[in-house]
């Protein structure tokens, strides 16, 4: 299945304190169904926890505009500082982020 609305992507890299995993992991998951369909222009995610690396976890959010990408992950978005400031203690560093712009996306 082709998607086009997805057009934008934010690749999301956390670090994790040793043991941290599974209550990071729990804590995206209740996150991500609280603010389910909520957020303007946000058309899923998919969290990876590291198969090698049990210390990492990557999130990566799909999006139909940069500018809704871009307004979500501001600075001042109380929703998202929240969560970031709930989860800190889980982070052995702050998490890193990337945009992407998506050329082509399939799921089958």
């Amino acid at each position: 299945m082709k998607s086009p609305d997805i057009k934008y992507a934010k690749l999301n890299i956390v670090h994790l304190k040793k043991g941290k995993r599974i209550q990071n992991t729990d804590n995206l998951k209740e996150f991500f169904e609280e603010i389910n369909k909520k957020i303007k222009g946000m058309r899923g995610f998919i969290i990876m926890d590291n198969l090698e690396n049990m210390q990492e976890t990557i999130v990566i959010t799909f999006w139909e505009t940069k500018e809704d990408m871009d307004e979500y992950y501001r600075a001042d978005n109380k929703l998202l500082s929240d969560f970031v400031l709930k989860s800190a203690p889980n982070f052995e560093s702050s998490p890193v982020r990337k945009d992407y712009e998506i050329t082509d996306l399939y799921i089958y």
